[in-house]
């Protein structure tokens, strides 16, 4: 099983063959898809993070090596020098590139060593200087590559310390389950069953962005801030607003519910689209987003466990009522047209949810055979 997840784990461009058997693999196992999803959006994060911080790698390099005098060209010390501060906030960021640094020395102390034991041979005086300018250039590309590689070796330390160094605060849904998470703006996340939600401690200052793989409903609260979900294909990015979000590691499908959301995918943030209410889109791992598409909300978000009505005719919501209850639900003529938002649980008893529709319309129930009819008050 290593020589198929090898790649995925540590290089996705595979080739067509390699991902036919990895699919396989993750669709003949549903645990191990989902252990592969949170790795690839732990990597994700942490790559996205890493760019904010640190967008030049080679600067890191550069920053390790700078102790030694022979090392780095006048212009390479300008460009470290440049960034010095950069370098230094990237640190206090990421406590775990201090590792990298210590290791790249590490790494430079023994290729030192070794060329001593193995180059370092007497030589004419008449040969010394350009031997040495020599040893110097190859050093110098030795050390640079030699640390580039370090930073991959590193990468899987840092995905590990990524949460501890940033205190995120993480809430997985066992299967079957339904979770609400109220986060410190106020904003909600309904997680479905087999759900993993990271956000940033409070405690550290919530900054209105979350990490999810799986399927979950969002109630964000508007800020002049907008709150960003992260999946392993995708970024989506609201003000405030009603939506879903469905990710596994290959895609990711948004349903927007109330005011506007933008999506983008991971690989190429500028191709993005703009959902308005009512409709969908999708993003396929490595793929721009598919343009948005229109869609009946309360059937495309069935499996929140939630009704959920936008503008929909009274006559409408009664006739699903009376199917997912299996009791008949009738509207008098003057109310059928009536267009109706609104939020309610699966779970709630059919009479609570009519009475709440009832009022507002300043309606009321009315006990009809084995069911219910919504007429206006003065009806009777």
């Amino acid at each position: 099983m290593g020589e198929i997840f090898d790649p995925m784990l540590f290089d996705e461009a595979l080739t067509p063959e390699r991902r036919r058997v990895l699919d396989e693999a993750l669709a003949a196992d549903p645990a191990l898809a989902e252990a592969l999803a949170r790795w690839q959006a732990l990597r994700a994060a942490l790559r996205h993070s890493l760019d904010a911080h640190l967008p030049d790698r080679h600067l890191l390099v550069l920053y390790a090596l700078a102790a030694r005098a022979d090392t780095l060209s006048p212009a390479e010390r300008q460009a470290l020098d440049a960034a010095r501060d950069s370098l230094e906030r990237a640190l206090a960021t990421h406590p775990a590139l201090h590792d990298v640094v210590r290791q790249i020395q590490a790494d430079a102390e023994a290729f030192e060593a070794t060329w001593q034991a193995h180059f370092a041979t007497p030589s004419r005086a008449a040969d010394r200087a350009p031997r040495r300018q020599a040893r110097q250039r190859i050093r110098r590309w030795v050390w640079r590559l030699g640390g580039a590689a370090t930073l991959v070796a590193f990468g899987v330390i840092l995905t590990l310390v990524f949460q501890r160094d940033h205190g995120l605060v993480t809430v997985a849904t066992a299967p079957g389950e339904v979770r609400v998470v109220t986060l410190a703006d106020g904003s909600t996340a309904r997680l479905m069953g087999g759900a993993q939600l990271s956000f940033l401690d409070p405690a550290q200052g919530f900054n209105r962005r979350a990490r999810l793989v799986g399927r979950a409903y969002f109630d964000i609260v508007p800020d002049r801030q907008p709150f960003t979900v992260e999946t392993p294909t995708a970024l989506t990015t609201v003000l405030g607003t009603r939506f879903s979000v469905q990710s596994d590691a290959g895609r990711t499908e948004v349903v927007l519910v109330t005011g506007r959301v933008t999506l983008a995918s991971r690989d190429d943030r500028a191709g993005f689209v703009v959902l308005e209410p009512g409709q969908m889109s999708l993003v396929i791992a490595g793929a721009l987003p598919a343009p948005p598409t229109p869609v009946d909300v309360t059937e495309a978000l069935a499996w929140t466990g939630l009704f959920i009505f936008r503008a929909t005719p009274l006559a409408d919501i009664a006739e699903r009522l009376a199917g997912a209850y299996g009791v008949p639900v009738t509207v008098a003529p003057t109310l059928a047209a009536e267009p109706i938002s609104g939020t309610f649980e699966q779970a709630q008893p059919l009479e609570e949810i009519l009475q709440a529709l009832a009022a507002t319309l300043s309606a009321e129930v009315l006990p009809e055979g084995d069911g219910f009819r919504l007429a206006p008050r003065d009806a009777g």
